[in-house]
């Protein structure tokens, strides 16, 4: 992992907390990428999100993107 994890105690706390990136992670995602989409993302959800849930949404808007720009 590249950086460590922090569990704070408030959800303001989070959004400044340090990610962990998970193993087999593109080196383009970023620990600055994951924070931001769970930091956008996590309002839309019940349940918690995890760096995976991040990493997943990434990949997968990465490959509609590659999809809708073929000509």
């Amino acid at each position: 992992m590249r950086t460590r994890r922090v569990q704070p105690e408030r959800e303001s706390e989070r959004d400044d907390a340090a990610v962990a990136v998970p193993p087999g992670t593109p080196a383009w995602i970023t620990p600055e990428l994951i924070r931001r989409t769970l930091q956008v993302w996590q309002p839309y959800y019940a349940q918690r999100l995890t760096p995976e849930d991040a990493v997943t949404m990434i990949r997968s808007a990465g490959e509609l993107f590659a999809v809708l720009s073929r000509e």
